[in-house]
Order: C-alpha cells, then structure tokens, then sequence
C-alpha cells in the first residue's frame, strides 16, 4: 500500500511509524518541511490533497497549526469520497488532552479536540454510508516529551506505531473508529 504521512520521516513518532510500515513492504510518502512542505503556509493545507490523493491511507500526525490538522483531513475526505474512493483510510492522531473536559485556555486543546469531533462523525459515515474510513487515535505524553514531563510516565514511540500498524491491520470489514492510548501513572 502506499501511505501518506505528515511528519519528518526522521524524527519522532513518524520515524517509529514509517520503520514499521516500509519493513511490511508499505510505501510511504512523507509530507514535512523538510520534504518542501510547510503546514504554516496555507495553500500547502490546500495543496495536500493533490501530493497524496493516489495513496491508500494517510495518516495525519502534525500540521497543528490554526486547526490545520483538522482542514486537511477534511479536505482530503471530501476528495476521495468525490471520486468514489470510500476504501481508503484517514488516520488521525490526536491526544488524550481531547477527553478533558476542565477550563483549558490553550489553543492546543481545542485543536485536537475539534480533530476528535471531526473524526466521530466522518468515521461513522465510512460505517453506515460506504464512505472513506476515518480513524482517530488519541495519544497521551509520549517519551519524546520526557523532557519536559519528566514527572510522568511517557509512552514509548515504538509502542504507538505498533498501534498504527495495527489499526492499519484490521481486515476489511471492521473499522476501529477511535482508540485512546495512555500510560499508566
């Protein structure tokens, strides 16, 4: 299969995730500013839809930018659902900051939570109405943010693409619509 995936091939969750995908035999095609693309420039939010309308799956980890992570996997559904291509995948990474409900004042929060929401009902479309499938996967503080959480237990990288991998996995019938990963404290 061929996957699409914000994030820098070389760093971070990406990293762990495309390890795991190409040592399947996957081709993966990351979009990043160090492949030439800068989610801070809005025409690249527009822009994606045509670097990776021809792949089977994308998987949204970055682009947190005014909401932009949100604005892409729109885009992208609305593109393939148009063309009639309701067997591919949109993976959303989100964070576990989505399930809390106390006064949070950070754009951050609202960002992946409006991602969550976004993803509840496109997955459900890809259940009953045979339209593209949407995931979303919450994720809570992960090791490459020991640093500055070094009060809290991290998930390791590793681990989490293993569930990427697995969602990815699942046959072609059964679609996981969200599942969050968090560590125990």
């Amino acid at each position: 299969m061929k996957i699409a995936l914000t994030g820098n091939r070389n760093k971070d969750l990406c990293k762990y995730i495309v390890n795991r995908l190409e040592a399947k035999g996957h081709e993966c095609l990351c979009l990043s500013r160090e492949t030439g693309v800068d989610f801070n420039d809005e025409s690249n939010v527009k822009g994606i839809v045509k670097k990776i309308r021809d792949c089977d799956i994308f998987i949204n980890l970055y682009a947190n930018f005014f909401f932009r992570q949100t604005l892409i996997a729109h885009n992208l559904w609305h593109h393939w659902e148009s063309k009639g291509e309701n067997n591919k995948r949109i993976i959303n990474i989100g964070s576990t900051t989505d399930n809390v409900r106390r006064g949070k004042t950070n754009r951050y929060h609202y960002e992946k939570l409006a991602l969550k929401e976004w993803s509840n009902g496109f997955s459900i479309a890809g259940v009953w109405d045979n339209k593209p499938k949407v995931t979303h996967l919450s994720i809570g503080t992960m090791q490459n943010r020991q640093e500055e959480n070094p009060e809290r237990t991290c998930l390791d990288l590793d681990q989490v693409a293993y569930y990427v991998e697995w969602i990815i996995d699942q046959p072609a019938g059964i679609n996981i619509n969200n599942l969050s990963l968090d560590p125990i404290q």
